[in-house]
């Protein structure tokens, strides 16, 4: 069984912006208020430099996203990987028979019938 960690970058990230721009639009009130020109200038700037900034967040969160995903679909087939696994298969003649592999232990059948599976499944007590 995995456990996996749900991290959401994206919100993480988009609250730290908003504390930043509110930080920002206050000193910008304050230094138009004071008619201070040169901070004002600086300020401005400074808005420019995190409107560019919030766009390369928002995409290295998607990016975040992105790997999320891979390492969850990852995990998965992983997981799959390690559960027993019954198969029907037709041979090049046509005839239909079963072939069940447990990867834990390794035991592997082919069988004609379906109820031989079930019955070796549960004889060799696999997939628990």
């Amino acid at each position: 069984m995995a456990i996996a960690l749900q991290v959401n970058p994206s919100k993480i990230s988009a609250q730290h912006q908003a504390t930043i721009a509110a930080s920002l639009a206050h000193r910008l009130a304050v230094a138009k208020v004071a008619q201070n020109n040169q901070l004002i200038t600086l300020l401005e700037q400074e808005q420019r430099q995190l409107d560019g900034t919030s766009n390369r967040a928002l995409g290295l969160s998607e990016f975040a996203a992105h790997i999320q995903r891979a390492w969850h679909s990852w995990l998965d087939a992983l997981d799959r990987q390690s559960q027993l696994s019954v198969k029907r298969v037709v041979g090049e003649s046509g005839m239909t028979f079963w072939h069940a592999y447990d990867p834990q232990t390794g035991k592997s059948l082919y069988a004609e019938s379906s109820s031989e599976v079930v019955k070796w499944i549960e004889d060799n007590r696999l997939g628990q």
